[in-house]
């Protein structure tokens, strides 16, 4: 394990987690990539009544989450009861870092930012 401090400076629980958080860059293999031009303002926001609303590549969506305290995720529904589960990698209280449980996304962190203070 080359990174042996704690990735949890914040308590991983559902009040850390309701903020918005923007899309801030992506890393794979220790190398960070900027977000396409169309993924700039990417967002989710995680919302107190377990609701939420997000835009991925300018395209809106809302719905319900979950989460997962034990296992260090949470899962998106949108209106259409498709799911994405996101697996916390590290939280602070201005950074996370998740990776997408998809196949194709394996081995892509994805960093978001909050911008409120």
């Amino acid at each position: 394990m080359l990174y042996a401090g704690d990735a949890f400076s914040q308590t991983l629980n559902h009040d850390a987690l309701c903020k918005k958080w923007c899309l801030e860059k992506y890393e794979v293999m220790w190398v960070d990539y900027e977000p396409e031009e169309i993924e700039e303002k990417d967002y989710i926001l995680l919302n107190k009544d377990m609701t939420y609303q997000a835009v991925s590549e300018g395209d809106y969506s809302e719905g319900q989450w979950s989460f997962n305290k034990d296992d260090k995720y949470f899962v998106l529904y949108n209106a259409d009861k498709e799911e994405l589960k996101f697996l916390v990698e590290s939280l602070k209280s201005d950074h996370m870092v998740v990776a997408i449980d998809v196949k194709e996304l394996k081995g892509i962190d994805i960093h978001y930012i909050n911008k409120q203070k």
